[in-house]
């Protein structure tokens, strides 16, 4: 443990990048949602928000009830906004958190992804403790801190974030093998059939029908099965590993997106998936170079080593030969 927390690296353009995209889908939820539909008003009046718990009294929309709500939805906005720009990581990272706790315990029709996104925003407060850069897309620097308190809190937060992730698609793996339809394999056909929840967009149709077939059914309800529990294992991987849980990860989702059309779950969900996978990502471009180097050495090898062609013989000799 003591080696792995020396080596690791607490400053990654990869985990700026799954920030940005989770920071994103978050604001875009509400860019394109006004708050009477976040809040859903019962009786013709704004349904009233719980604040008793101590969580839930930290939303913004708690500690400024009285404002207007869609003044709150911009400030909420403007805090996820500068957070998907990267700046000051270090700090922005409170930000996230709270303005993803804002959304998770205080709108009324979560989609699942908020509270995602309130439990993997509280771990990057710790992932990015020690990430002194101005902004996440700068290189990371050769000067990081590495014997400090901060790195191990960096080393903590990012296994957290990569634990928790990990858990998620795993428990949901396990969960579909309770249930009937899925443990049957016929899930996705009733899914795609749902009257408020099912196929939308321009592939609705592609989808109803293709899940109207037998094999396509079974295939698309134990694949996600199989695909969720393989990303779990994955992120619990090294290296290249984590880079394909990433892109499994991304595939699911870009066809749930397509056939649901629920978007900000999706890029939340990969984006989470990009910081768990962070450093197994960023370890990938310097194993590349290396490769890429050794090949360039073995075929110049190979080409010095290999005897040169006799030239062709001219001029007198050529004719004392030739009789």
């Amino acid at each position: 443990m003591e080696r792995s927390v020396r080596r690791f690296p607490a400053e990654s353009r990869t985990l700026g990048a799954g920030r940005s995209m989770i920071a994103l889908a978050q604001a875009s939820i509400l860019i394109f949602t006004p708050a009477s539909h976040l809040f859903v008003p019962v009786g013709g009046a704004e349904i009233e928000i719980g604040c008793s718990p101590p969580v839930q009294a930290a939303s913004l929309y708690c500690l400024a009830g009285s404002a207007d709500r869609q003044l709150l939805n911009f400030l909420v906005l403007g805090m996820l906004l500068i957070a998907a720009s990267g700046i000051l990581p270090r700090y922005t990272t409170l930000l996230h958190f709270w303005a993803s706790l804002s959304i998770g315990q205080s709108i009324s029709l979560p989609d699942g992804g908020d509270a995602v996104a309130q439990v993997v925003t509280f771990f990057l407060i710790l992932a990015c403790a020690n990430d002194r850069r101005t902004w996440h897309w700068q290189k990371p620097s050769s000067a990081e801190q590495k014997g400090s308190i901060w790195h191990g809190l960096a080393w903590a937060g990012w296994w957290g974030v990569r634990l928790q992730v990990a858990y998620i698609y795993l428990n949901s793996a396990l969960a579909k093998l309770s249930v009937g339809p899925w443990a049957e394999g016929s899930a996705t056909y009733y899914v795609a059939r749902m009257e408020n929840f099912g196929a939308a967009g321009l592939f609705a149709d592609l989808f109803r029908w293709a899940t109207g077939i037998t094999l396509i059914a079974l295939l698309s309800a134990w694949g996600t099965i199989f695909t969720e529990s393989l990303i779990a294992l994955l992120l619990l991987r090294r290296g290249s590993r984590q880079t394909a849980a990433a892109l499994i990860s991304a595939c699911l989702h870009i066809l749930i997106i397509l056939q649901l059309g629920i978007v900000s779950f999706g890029f939340i969900m990969v984006g989470a998936v990009i910081c768990a996978a962070s450093r197994g990502i960023d370890s990938n471009p310097p194993r590349l170079k290396n490769l890429l180097s050794r090949t360039r050495r073995s075929t110049r090898n190979s080409h010095s080593s290999a005897p040169a062609e006799p030239e062709p013989i001219s001029g007198p000799d050529a004719v004392a030969i030739g009789s």
